[in-house]
C-alpha cells in the first residue's frame, strides 16, 4: 500500500486475497490468506532474533539505556 515511499524496496512477489471480496489481478500470486512461504519467513527472522519477544513501546514512554 505505501510501496512507492520507500525508493528500492525489492519486488513484490504475493498478495493476500482482500477481505471484501474483491477481485486481484493475476499478474502474480494471490492468496485466501497467509502462504507457507510468508510464514516460514516469519518464523525464520523470529530465529534469528533468539526466539525473543521484542519490547513494544505503544503508549509508553521510551527510556534509552545507560
Amino acid at each position: 500500500m505505501y510501496r512507492n515511499c520507500f525508493p528500492g524496496a525489492p519486488p513484490l512477489e504475493m498478495r493476500v486475497k482482500r477481505r471484501d471480496g474483491g477481485e486481484l489481478a493475476n499478474d502474480m500470486p494471490n492468496f485466501d490468506g497467509y502462504s507457507v512461504k510468508v510464514m516460514l519467513r516469519l518464523v525464520a527472522a523470529w530465529i534469528a532474533m533468539g526466539l525473543r519477544r521484542p519490547d513494544i513501546a505503544l503508549g509508553k514512554t521510551v527510556r534509552k539505556p545507560h
